[in-house]
């Protein structure tokens, strides 16, 4: 229930759980931090009392999501282009490839696909490369019409005699070829399509933590929540406007590194919220977490952490 203060643990029952861990792990070290030159070693001499020099309650927040990675826009698109455009243009290919892994994709999600380019004769010209026109040279005729003036007899009377001859400019055709304003006189122009990128679809579940105390073990702790979340308890809300009201009778206690930690959290959970491609899939925990400050009788520092209620909570440690 989220309005009801959640129960810490012991500083005591925190370091109890420390000292047999490391024990358990390492005892050779233990016993050369925490002995006493002479005397045979005993856990039961390491207390929390002499130990730990200072504490700090802080608090983080976990939620998790679901992603589907690989998913892109179903829409298409189109492109007709004169030949030399061809040649500029990016071109990929995935035939015989298979789904492709889009967390190691580089590039656009859609692409140009040579397996759709597509030689299209232009309509314009029907492919020639040229419109036949008339020659305005010859008016079409193909004969350029000439008058010559001739002078006869001993009067020289003039007489114009008719003269004609092919024409230059269309070589007797009457017709000119004037270049295809719509493919340049390349005769074709190409289409191609513009398509998605064939992505493996995979969901994945993504854990996400904010801690006020902002441990070295941000990520440990997220991903132990996320595998063993029953294994810790804290207090469940549906949504960060319930939290933000209850946070602080819950915990029992309150500063500004939480007030910053549930603004960052809130603020992850609304984006995670509106990306189409994700989907909250628990609840809001708050976990109470207490930061202890302690110091081996070498004078080695060292720090542990709890995270969780009196109940059931976890511990983490850089000894």
């Amino acid at each position: 229930m989220t309005d009801v203060r959640i129960k810490t643990p012991n500083l005591d029952e925190i370091f109890e759980k420390w000292k047999q861990r490391a024990a358990r792990s390492d005892k050779k070290k233990m016993e050369k931090q925490f002995g006493t030159k002479g005397a045979i070693f005993s856990l039961d001499a390491i207390s929390a009392a002499e130990y730990v020099k200072d504490t700090q309650k802080e608090a983080a927040i976990y939620f998790a999501f679901k992603k589907t990675v690989g998913e892109v826009t179903k829409k298409t698109d189109e492109k007709t282009v004169l030949p030399p455009k061809v040649a500029r243009e990016m071109f990929y290919s995935f035939k015989g490839k298979g789904k492709i892994n889009k967390d190691n994709w580089k590039g656009d999600d859609m692409v140009a696909m040579y397996e759709t380019l597509k030689t299209i004769p232009c309509k314009n010209c029907n492919g020639k490369g040229y419109i036949e026109a008339k020659c305005r040279t010859c008016k079409g005729t193909g004969k350029i019409e000439e008058k010559l003036q001739v002078l006869t007899g001993e009067e020289q009377n003039k007489e114009e005699k008719p003269f004609s001859y092919s024409c230059g400019v269309c070589f007797g055709t009457g017709t000119n070829n004037d270049q295809c304003k719509d493919c340049g006189g390349y005769k074709n122009l190409y289409k191609y399509q513009i398509l998605p990128v064939p992505f493996k679809t995979v969901v994945t579940g993504i854990p996400v933590l904010h801690s006020s105390a902002q441990t070295k073990y941000e990520k440990e702790i997220e991903r132990d929540l996320h595998q063993m979340i029953e294994e810790v308890e804290g207090i469940r809300f549906n949504d960060f406007k319930d939290l933000e009201s209850k946070a602080e009778p819950s915990l029992g206690y309150w500063n500004k590194n939480i007030k910053k930690t549930i603004s960052s959290a809130s603020s992850d959970h609304k984006t995670y919220s509106k990306d189409k491609e994700a989907q909250i899939t628990t609840q809001i925990y708050l976990f109470p977490m207490i930061q202890m400050f302690c110091e081996t009788k070498k004078g080695t520092k060292f720090e542990i952490y709890s995270l969780g209620s009196a109940n059931k909570f976890m511990i983490y440690s850089n000894f």
